[in-house]
């Protein structure tokens, strides 16, 4: 159990890490591109549409199932004062922690159900967790291989990119989950007191299931981020040369 959680952690940093540069990237290819700041947000913009809409109604649906009123839902871009890009939004009336926590983490529950969905039918991520598991380097490299093979596989690439890196909740989105983490914490200690270490057995193999999925989503994503970055990276390099042209980032 303890190497299967040592492997999510690794696997769930990297994707916090690459998705920065992925979207630094995104910005950089546009603006050295266009030259222009508005046009260069619009297609950035575009590139993530799917994982954009996908998150703001993710939260729109959760607010609707929990009973909490949806003012107002937008996935046009804008650029704030501070130069931070907002996507889209969604506007929703005040609501207990809860109910807002919910909300919030909607985003990040739609995004790893669509993730799961696609390495599962169109990548056999079955096979790379089989592979992560058993800690065969070999079994990994081939399925990596495999990835260009599968049926339309570069669009399904581009929706995983899109999507993984538009699922993150916003620091508005996670302003209320203190207190509903803290609680949880609590009720699952006393849970633990109560059912001991029977509850702990029965428990253990569907959190290490569970676990082990999640590790091979964030492993695809990863991987999927990991060679988009490159490309851009090598994209920007040879348009900032034709161009002469040059982006920096405060």
């Amino acid at each position: 159990m303890l190497s299967t959680l040592l492997l999510f952690l690794i696997a769930f940093g990297a994707v916090l890490a690459l998705e920065r540069f992925a979207h630094r990237r995104l910005q950089e290819v546009f603006l050295l591109l266009t030259g222009h700041v508005e046009a260069a947000t619009l297609l950035y913009s575009l590139v993530l549409l799917p994982g954009v809409a996908l998150h703001e109604i993710s939260h729109a649906l959760m607010a609707a199932l929990l009973g909490v009123r949806v003012r107002r839902l937008s996935l046009r871009p804008e650029r704030r004062r501070n130069g931070v890009v907002r996507l889209g939004y969604v506007e929703v009336l005040r609501s207990d922690a809860l109910r807002t926590s919910l909300i919030g983490a909607a985003p990040l529950f739609a995004g790893l159900g669509a993730l799961l969905a696609i390495g599962a039918l169109v990548f056999d991520l079955g096979a790379m967790q089989s592979a992560l598991v058993d800690g065969s380097a070999r079994s990994l490299f081939d399925w990596l291989l495999a990835l260009p093979r599968a049926t339309d596989s570069w669009l399904w690439i581009y929706m995983v990119f899109a999507i993984a890196n538009s699922m993150m909740p916003s620091s508005s989105d996670a302003q209320s989950w203190p207190p509903v983490i803290g609680f949880m914490a609590v009720f699952g200690a006393g849970l633990l007191l109560i059912g001991g270490a029977d509850l702990v057995s029965a428990v253990a193999p569907f959190a290490q299931g569970a676990t082990r999925w999640l590790t091979a989503v964030f492993a695809l994503t990863a991987f999927v981020d990991l060679v988009v970055i490159v490309a851009l990276v090598i994209l920007a390099r040879s348009i900032g040369a034709f161009t002469g042209r040059r982006v920096e980032f405060k």
